[in-house]
């Protein structure tokens, strides 16, 4: 009687060991799990990746962000691209990871006009008593976004899909530092707001990324899918 007791209280463990197998599998694929996405927390230790500058010569081409290691997030990215209820098409990327920190237009349109140079917003980012601060800000992830619109004259449908973004305040606290430069150099402050800030990680996109220009946010409102870090 013993013995069948025993058997049958273990029965249940062991069938719900069979069942839990697969969860056991590699769990950095990033394989749908219940409608969630698993991201390795891996993705989070960005401080011994190298901080990359970004200057040029042209429009979109000066901006200020936290570089990410890629090979957590391509498998994130393979994952979308082959789910057709989340990629809805033909899903491009760039091959490289990163949190905009400084956007293009904001140095373009108010940064720049004021004399604030990329030099400048680089040294903010890597030098004095907050060395190397960006590339060791905290951030956590909210979920998988996706944003859509159909841009003017051609009429063309566009998309982009991005990690979205929680608990950021190291890259705040990094753009007010950002906004007592911009002051100093007789900046107007309702041009430039360290808050207004959405920060993602760009997975892919249809044709082009998509900004705040085309009229898109991409914060919780965006949100299609959990993303579960493991």
């Amino acid at each position: 009687m013993r013995f069948l007791t025993t058997l049958l209280f273990t029965l249940p463990l062991a069938t719900s060991a069979v069942l839990a197998e697969p969860m056991l599998q590699n769990p950095f694929s990033s394989k749908l799990n219940d409608d969630a996405i698993l991201i390795d927390r891996h993705v989070f230790k960005t401080a011994k990746v190298p901080f990359r500058s970004h200057n040029g010569t042209q429009p979109f081409t000066n901006w200020v962000g936290l570089t990410l290691d890629y090979f957590y997030i391509q498998p994130v990215f393979d994952l979308v691209k082959s789910t057709e209820s989340i990629a809805n098409g033909t899903l491009r990327t760039r091959g490289e990871a990163h949190i905009t920190v400084i956007t293009p237009p904001e140095f373009d349109k108010i940064l720049r006009p004021v004399g604030v140079t990329v030099q400048e917003l680089n040294d903010l980012a890597t030098m004095g008593p907050k060395r190397d601060r960006l590339q060791r800000a905290k951030f956590g992830v909210e979920c998988l976004g996706r944003v859509q619109v159909v841009t003017q004259p051609r009429n063309v449908f566009q998309q982009a899909i991005q990690i979205i973004l929680k608990d950021y305040e190291d890259l705040v606290d990094y753009r007010w530092d950002v906004f007592t430069l911009f002051m100093k150099k007789g900046g107007n402050p309702a041009l430039f707001d360290p808050e207004n800030f959405s920060p993602h990680v760009t997975l892919g996109y249809r044709h082009r990324d998509l900004f705040e220009v085309d009229g898109v946010f991409k914060r919780k409102n965006a949100c299609i899918r959990k993303i579960v870090v493991v």
